[in-house]
Order: structure tokens, then C-alpha cells, then sequence
């Protein structure tokens, strides 16, 4: 299964941020590499509670680094966070209610990569101009 990288049209600027694009990548990457084998549904669950918590936790230090230096597009980003956590929330749901499969693990997959890719590209780099422009 391909694999997703960090390249250079992700990098936002803002160095704590770059790095935990690249660790979401990698999470990214290793729920990938769980598509293509058979995990029992605790490895499959663990695997993905792990990433949803690391999500929350790199969108709340954004949030902060954007309220730090007043980013006028705050409350729009946020709000695509808070979407994405409750799309993370509902795969949490639809494993508990379906359990975990190679369709299952493909589908958080994209989802996953589609808005990390879309998000990063377009609203993070944006966000990181804004940022170092107005904090040096």
C-alpha cells in the first residue's frame, strides 16, 4: 500500500506545526499499513484512539498558536477542526457498532489523508504566512 509524505508544498513555517503534520502523517501511514494485514479489533481500536487523541491534541496547540497572534480566520478554522474531530468521532462509532475490516481501516484512511492533505495545503500554510509575518 503507497505510503503519504510530507513534502515541501505542506510545510507551514511554524516549526512545532510542521512536525505534527509530520507525526500525523506517520499515524496516518502506519493505519495504512493496517489495511493490508489482519489486526485483532483492540490493536485496530487502540490504533485508532491513539490518532484521534493526537489530532486533538495538535489542533488544540493550532488553535492556541492562532489565538496567540490574533488570526482572523480563528473561528473558521476551528470550526474544520471541530468538524474533523466529529468525523474521527463517528468512525469511532461505526467500528464500535461494525467492528474493524480492511473496508473499515481504508475508509478512516482517506478520510484521514483527503483532509490533511486538503487542510494543510490550503488553510495551514495559509495560517503559518500569517504567523511568522506577524510575530517576528
Amino acid at each position: 500500500m503507497p505510503t503519504f509524505e510530507f513534502t515541501k508544498d505542506l510545510e507551514t513555517g511554524v516549526a512545532k506545526i510542521d512536525e505534527q503534520h509530520k507525526e500525523l502523517i506517520n499515524r496516518a501511514n502506519n493505519l495504512m499499513a493496517m489495511g493490508s494485514k489482519v489486526f485483532s479489533q483492540e490493536e485496530t481500536e487502540k490504533t485508532l484512539n491513539h490518532l484521534s487523541d493526537y489530532v486533538s491534541h495538535h489542533f488544540a496547540e493550532e488553535e492556541e498558536l492562532q489565538k496567540s497572534c490574533n488570526y482572523p480566520k480563528y473561528e473558521q478554522h476551528k470550526a474544520l477542526h471541530d468538524g474533523f474531530k466529529k468525523e474521527i468521532a463517528n468512525m469511532k462509532v461505526k467500528f464500535h457498532k461494525e467492528g474493524g475490516s480492511i473496508m473499515f481501516t481504508v475508509e478512516l484512511t482517506k478520510t484521514i489523508v483527503e483532509w490533511l492533505v486538503k487542510h494543510i495545503k490550503s488553510l495551514d500554510t495559509e495560517f503559518g504566512r500569517y504567523y511568522n509575518e506577524n510575530t517576528k
